[in-house]
């Protein structure tokens, strides 16, 4: 089970996170936190959102006074549909069947954006993350 040592705000539903086992990530938490009702109470107050606290030892994160939380398991998860590391862009790009040309014309993003990626010059960013997981999913079991 993921535990939290810190959280501190970013900006609206960002946060950087460092784990108990000293990982650090940043994770965009608006994918939680504008599709449940329970959130309202940060929506409506966007200053709420900086005062994060770990609670119950890192298992979970809450807002004082706006009567929230998150567990540290959902916030892992989170993390782990924003990024992906260039070994494995390569090889989902592999798995799909994908050469650089193909991919950039499929996400309509440049080939020099999918080559820095590949090789981590620059961050997978999450729309790519999240176009690659629907491409996927659209492909089913073709692949």
């Amino acid at each position: 089970m993921p535990l939290l040592r810190s959280i501190r705000a970013l900006g609206l539903y960002r946060v950087a996170v460092v784990w108990k086992d000293g990982r650090k990530s940043e994770v965009d938490l608006a994918p939680q936190i504008l599709r449940y009702a329970v959130y309202r109470p940060l929506r409506e107050n966007p200053d709420a959102f900086a005062r994060a606290k770990i609670v119950a030892g890192g298992v979970a994160v809450a807002w004082p006074g706006a009567g929230v939380d998150i567990s540290a398991d959902a916030i892992a998860a989170l993390g782990r549909s924003q990024t992906m590391t260039p070994e494995e862009f390569r090889a989902r790009l592999k798995r799909l069947g994908l050469s650089f040309d193909a991919a950039a014309a499929t996400f309509a993003i440049s080939r020099r954006q999918i080559a820095y990626y590949s090789a981590g010059a620059k961050p997978v960013p999450r729309h790519v993350v999240l176009a690659l997981s629907g491409f996927e999913a659209e492909l089913g079991g073709a692949i």
